[in-house]
């Protein structure tokens, strides 16, 4: 399970993301003016901020996260966990920004949470190449992909809109298609076994994390300070992204594409992690050409896939 975004794996506080955390949930508890969740959003998307997964905030994810009991130090019942240590909010900013969130006015009952096919890096704007959200044009509008309106910070164009409705079946459809082409499959079969070996050596990697970071405390009293803990924070950062590495490799070494007429038929049925597997294995990015043809205009031409089997 991932970890909770304000805190370290294996329990203690990230610094980093419970500031920015505790500036959206001051943000959320304002009344007068009441900022939108998505607004809230959209600004520490602005700042750089992401998500655990490193994907993008969205309001509905935002106050999710805050709305977590431990993001206080409680249990599911609301009682402090012994122990716990420093938490994200105090009871009583928790206590008072679930209430606000309670009071707040809706134009549409509260949805689950819409999960994307193709967000997180795998859709780009065909526009200007950003890196496509999920988003919903207002509160009563389905789930669709869109290209975020630039900032100071944020080259996009904001251009680009699709639905979900139409870009992810029209997506499967090309997956699907391509992966019964002539030596497709055997290509992919390959690229999953390679997945499959990467995982063990990054795993293995990540195992031997402990003794590299002591023997990098055995001679900290050789070393210059700045030299040490640029040492340190280097080997962090190489695990941390070794995780994310086998995170992602994961999604694509479970996909059961043993007998490529089996997968199509397997499809329909298929958790939607496992939809976005098969979907990684076979591409590398699929770009959202902007619509010339109005709402009856083909989706799939709309499409422009990068397939990794047309790779060297």
């Amino acid at each position: 399970m991932a970890r909770l975004s304000g805190y370290m794996n294996g329990g203690g506080l990230n610094p980093t993301e419970a500031a920015f955390l505790r500036r959206a949930a001051s943000r959320l508890r304002l009344r007068d003016p009441q900022e939108p969740a998505n607004a809230v959003a959209n600004w520490l998307n602005d700042q750089g901020h992401r998500t655990v997964p490193g994907g993008l905030w969205r309001g509905e994810t935002l106050t999710r996260t805050l709305s977590n009991p431990r993001m206080a130090g409680l249990d599911g019942n609301g009682e402090p966990i012994e122990g716990f240590g420093e938490s994200v909010l105090t009871p009583g900013e928790y206590h008072e920004l679930l209430q606000n969130l309670s009071e707040r006015t809706t134009a549409a009952p509260p949805r689950d949470a819409y999960d994307y096919l193709a967000t997180q890096g795998t859709s780009a704007c065909g526009e200007c190449g950003f890196d496509m959200s999920g988003a919903r044009v207002n509160a009563t509008a389905g789930p669709g992909y869109r290209c975020l309106p630039p900032t100071a910070t944020r080259n996009s164009c904001g251009k680009v809109r699709m639905n979900a409705d139409r870009l992810e079946p029209a997506l499967a459809e090309e997956v699907l298609a391509d992966l019964l082409r002539p030596g497709v499959h055997e290509k992919l079969l390959s690229l999953q076994a390679d997945a499959r070996e990467e995982v063990v050596r990054l795993r293995t990697h990540i195992d031997g994390a402990d003794e590299r970071f002591a023997a990098l405390r055995s001679v900290r009293q050789s070393m210059v300070a700045t030299a040490y803990k640029a040492a340190e924070k280097a080997t962090k950062d190489d695990v941390k992204a070794c995780r994310a590495r086998v995170r992602f490799l994961e999604q694509i070494t479970t996909v059961p594409i043993a007998d490529a007429h089996d997968v199509v038929a397997w499809w329909n049925s298929a958790p939607r992690a496992s939809q976005r597997g098969l979907v990684l294995l076979a591409v590398t990015k699929v770009y959202v050409l902007a619509s010339g043809g109005g709402r009856g205009h083909d989706p799939h031409s709309r499409l422009r896939i990068e397939w990794r089997t047309d790779l060297a």
